[in-house]
């Protein structure tokens, strides 16, 4: 059976422009189940239209609204997607895994957990976190120095969406939100689900802020769309590999903010004190579930892990203890189905590492015997002047690079510098402060705890930046003026 879906959402007076329009249809089909998804094919009239009607919203109703209405419209949003048994939430569930391949366990899972991010007092964390005082998003407030001053959302926004996780796009929708800015989202053709139906929840919620957004669907690198969309916005938030951002960078004004959150990859570092016992066995499973999550096609997603000499159990050793934890998460959560692409990636990969073993006795692969459900490459030595960064084909396939000291990897991965995103780490007390400051050196953006790269705290500052506070624009007022105005004043003696 087939299942169509309309997936787009607009302001309820723009839905006429694209009622009877023509229509894309995308197909998903997997775990035995298909979904049409048809969306409107936009004119750049249409656009023009629907840009004009969330401006005027967002200057009639979003902008009027205190920073603490709109954390409460997005916590009671989200704690209506926590409940299993919400229509949107169990819509998704069931399709997401169809559009995605990803397992539906590891899918539900995920969104139970990332969701949370959200609630009211993780949204009170993200805008305390970029501003000293949160009420200047509300109001004129007294500087230190003297004077006022404020912060302004952009009046647009448009965010261009990436597909390669579910949900991701509801940090760029959120930030938008606790801006006051209207909301004009791209969405991809990899996932163009979620955004839509969280839209609607808002919708349900409060019809007035569901004026404020609009979801819909063009094909990237249509010029005529994008420049409607990008001339009329004061903000451009784009997600998505290099060639994209660059793509997209040509069509932007020079007086619209541009913030891209480009390609990046991440890491691990694991000290000997964590191959110590049973610490070992759970460093390992840490480990596989950062490889293993959403078969590594985020930028959080580990490509190496650096196992330091000196424990009870080698490198080596946990290589494999890796490879057999990876092997469980796959009984539990099996991978997404590949593309003949990405299948030959992982074949051509193994094959080149396998001929260089040969010669290289320091080399040792672990593998899926069925298939390429996941890979663990082990070099037992590297040298640290010659050879590069190994970059992963993705779908569980992560390196073991054993290192004699943590300084070594600090050698390694200086040439990545600017593209680190996330690292995840396991150590001892004792060890913590050096290799912070070591990494924070390196320019990682994010460090954290093993088992937890995936899936960051409210707050971060993603790619090392604000996540709200690169969004608005500040206007001072000076302490001239509060002195000068009152000599004007009809009051005074």
């Amino acid at each position: 059976m087939t299942v169509s879906f309309s997936c787009f959402h607009v302001p309820k007076q723009c839905e006429a422009l694209l009622r009877d329009g023509l229509h894309k249809t995308l197909t998903f089909e997997n775990h035995g189940r298909k979904l049409e998804l048809k969306m409107p094919e936009l004119l750049p009239t249409h656009l023009e239209e629907i840009i004009r009607t969330l401006k005027l919203q967002q200057q009639d109703y979003l902008q009027k609204l205190r920073t603490n209405d709109v954390i409460d419209l997005v916590n009671e949003a989200v704690h209506k997607w926590l409940d299993p048994q919400y229509e949107l939430r169990q819509f998704a569930d069931q399709w997401l895994p169809v559009i995605t391949g990803y397992d539906p366990e590891m899918t539900r899972l995920f969104l139970q957990s990332y969701l949370r991010q959200f609630r009211k007092e993780k949204l009170q964390r993200m805008v305390d976190e970029d501003f000293s005082n949160p009420l200047v998003l509300d109001e004129f407030r007294p500087r230190q120095s003297g004077g006022l001053f404020r912060a302004y959302g952009p009046a647009l926004a448009t965010h261009v969406f990436s597909g390669n996780v579910p949900a991701l796009p509801l940090w760029s929708l959120t930030a938008g939100l606790l801006v006051k800015s209207a909301t004009l989202g791209k969405i991809s053709s990899s996932e163009p689900l979620f955004p839509v139906l969280f839209a609607k929840t808002l919708q349900e919620i409060e019809p007035k802020l569901g004026e404020t957004m609009a979801m819909v669907w063009w094909k990237g690198g249509d010029e005529a769309l994008e420049l409607a969309s990008f001339s009329k916005s004061e903000a451009v938030i784009a997600y998505g590999g290099d060639e994209t951002i660059e793509a997209i960078k040509q069509r932007i004004p020079s007086r619209t903010r541009f913030i891209t959150h480009g390609h990046k990859v991440s890491f691990g570092v694991i000290t000997n004190e964590c191959l110590v016992g049973a610490n070992a066995w759970k460093t390992a499973k840490l480990a596989a579930l950062d490889a293993s999550w959403f078969d590594q096609q985020g930028c959080l997603s580990p490509h190496v892990f650096y196992v330091e000499r000196g424990g009870k159990y080698s490198p080596k050793d946990f290589a494999q203890m890796l490879a057999n934890e990876m092997a469980n998460f796959q009984s539990k959560h099996p991978r997404a189905p590949l593309t003949k692409e990405e299948h030959h990636a992982i074949l051509k990969k193994r094959a080149s590492l396998e001929f260089e073993s040969y010669s290289n006795q320091g080399i040792h692969l672990l593998k899926s015997e069925q298939g390429t459900n996941w890979t663990v490459v082990l070099r037992e030595s590297f040298d640290k002047e010659t050879e590069i960064f190994p970059f992963s084909p993705l779908n569980r396939f992560v390196t073991v690079i054993a290192v004699d000291e943590l300084q070594q990897v600090k050698e390694h991965v200086k040439q990545m510098k600017g593209y680190i995103q996330t690292v995840g780490i396991g150590c001892s007390p004792q060890r913590f402060y050096d290799l912070i400051e070591m990494l924070g050196e390196c320019g990682v953006n994010r460090m954290c705890a093993l088992g937890s790269m995936p899936q960051p705290q409210p707050g971060w500052h993603h790619d090392g930046r604000f996540h709200l506070a690169d969004l608005v624009h500040f206007c001072d007022v000076e302490a001239s003026l509060e002195y000068q105005m009152d000599t004007f004043d009809p009051y005074r003696d």
